[in-house]
């Protein structure tokens, strides 16, 4: 039995326990049930006061960002994007479930098609480029194709996302037309624009 959508009020806690059930049930099939995490946090994007609860997370790409549940395996969390500039394409070391809770992101995924092998060199093909708005999500797969990049539309866009997992401490920021990346610690960018 799946989770209950419909339910009049539902809450970041009952939407991780609706992830964890659908994640017991898809036990060896992890691309299966990340497709359908979305549809989890599209019921959880729907109510209307995410961005009066949570706690205060600081952030990795943004400075603006709230824990509304986490537990060390299951993370969810609302970030507001800044208009005026662009969150660099980079990878997380774990697979999450990014969407709009309010305005729109232009958003891209890749897939990284070389092996890896050669330090500083990436090869990445886009397998998702678009415009996400409101109640719309992405799943950005397990490493090594945990690989996306997006810019707020608008001045008052905030995303909401589930990660499973920790975030790699240190991140890999890649410039896809010279097939090249850096690594950096994962806050080392946004520091480095002040914010």
């Amino acid at each position: 039995m799946g989770p209950n959508l419909k339910e009049r009020y539902y809450t970041p806690g009952q939407c991780a326990r609706d992830v964890y059930a659908l994640l017991g049930a898809n036990v060896g099939s992890l691309p299966a049930a990340q497709s359908e995490v979305a549809p989890i946090l599209n019921r959880l994007a729907q109510e209307k006061n995410l961005l009066e609860i949570g706690l205060p997370r600081d952030g990795n790409h943004v400075s603006q960002s709230k824990w509304l549940y986490y537990d060390g395996e299951i993370g969810i969390m609302t970030a507001r994007c800044p208009h005026d500039v662009g969150v660099p394409i980079h990878n997380h070391g774990t697979w999450e479930v990014v969407g709009v809770y309010k305005g729109e992101l232009e958003y891209r995924l890749f897939n990284r098609v070389d092996d890896g092998s050669k330090e500083g060199y990436a090869e990445l093909k886009i397998v998702e480029d678009g415009v996400l708005r409101a109640g719309e999500f992405s799943v950005c797969p397990l490493p090594p194709h945990d690989i996306h990049g997006f810019q707020a539309r608008n001045d008052d866009t905030w995303m909401i996302a589930m990660i499973h997992g920790e975030y790699a401490e240190e991140r890999l920021y890649f410039d896809p037309e010279k097939k090249s990346y850096i690594r950096r610690h994962q806050k080392a960018w946004r520091r480095s624009l002040g914010r």
